[in-house]
């Protein structure tokens, strides 16, 4: 039985499929005049449900992202995930030099030589969004990411929240901090139910709402996404729009998926991610984002990964 190491979603349940063929059918979607120069492409990575599985990223993944990189290709990591819940993955990719969007678009991260450095970060005040939404969910937990501090609410289920500096405070410091990010979590109510409520409340007119696999939800600044921070990236590395790509799973990548001239969408994705995308690969337990990379490379003539 494979060993978990990390808390991230669960297998979908696909049935294998031949990882040659979902290459041929990669690189067969990709957009007419996509570039075959890979320093013209940019290649943006969901993290949980595209790249990761409970077990680490497989050895095709690896081979995507180092061969893309070492062919001159803008590889960045694109995820709901605060810096400190990035740190750990980035160790397993090998991933040592490039750029992070972490706090689903909020917070740009330059990577060199290993360490990580906070290049530029939108937050916001979160106190009426946390006095709303405690009035109509009074069991959620909530938890808000003030790099490098986590502040919580109260304890997560089964350890949910990454980061060692980890601290339980009044609801009061956690409304006035200003923060990238909120989380709401609801461990004891249904997905959908939760998901309706929150959409019924002002904040879902206000802010950026994403609803995970559970119930589960990020809040961000309003205009803040992944397609928004992604295209301040394009514009500051100079990559043309046609040689941008975005491969995710969540209703947190449906605005990257867009926003890209190839968006895919991993097959465990629900129908409203996966219908929003140019192209569905496989699930992450059979390496669809490693498919896109692997038929990028050869539509660039790389050879090899690492």
């Amino acid at each position: 039985m494979t060993q978990e190491r990390f808390l991230t979603v669960p297998s979908s349940g696909e049935a294998a499929r031949p990882f040659a063929v979902l290459c041929d059918e990669a690189e067969a979607a990709l957009p007419p005049g996509f570039p075959g120069n890979a320093s013209q492409v940019l290649v943006a990575l969901d993290i949980d449900g595209t790249i990761l599985t409970p077990a680490g990223a497989t050895e095709r993944v690896l081979e995507g992202i180092h061969g893309l990189s070492t062919a001159g290709a803008q590889v960045v990591i694109a995820t709901g995930r605060a810096l400190e819940g990035v740190t750990p993955v980035l160790e397993v990719l090998d991933f040592t030099d490039g750029w992070a969007l972490c706090n689903n678009g909020a917070t740009l991260v330059r990577v060199t030589g290993g360490e990580c450095e906070i290049v530029e970060e939108h937050t916001f005040v979160p106190g009426p969004v946390l006095a709303e939404i405690a009035g109509a969910l009074p069991e959620a937990v909530f938890a808000s990411m003030p790099h490098p501090d986590t502040l919580l609410s109260a304890p997560f289920p089964n350890d949910e929240i990454e980061g060692t500096d980890r601290r339980v405070v009044s609801m009061e410091e956690l409304a006035s901090t200003p923060t990238p990010k909120v989380v709401v979590r609801e461990p004891d109510m249904d997905r959908d139910h939760f998901e309706s409520v929150l959409t019924s409340l002002t904040v879902a007119r206000t802010h950026e709402v994403f609803v995970g696999w559970t119930s589960w939800a990020d809040i961000e600044p309003k205009g803040v996404t992944k397609a928004s921070g992604l295209e301040e990236l394009r514009v500051r590395l100079d990559v043309p729009g046609f040689g941008t790509v975005a491969v995710g799973d969540g209703t947190n990548d449906i605005a990257m998926i867009q926003w890209a001239a190839f968006g895919v969408a991993m097959g465990g994705a629900s129908t409203e991610v996966r219908s929003r995308a140019r192209h569905v690969t496989a699930a992450v337990e059979n390496d669809g984002a490693a498919a896109v990379m692997h038929a990028i490379m050869r539509r660039c003539g790389v050879v090899g990964g690492r």
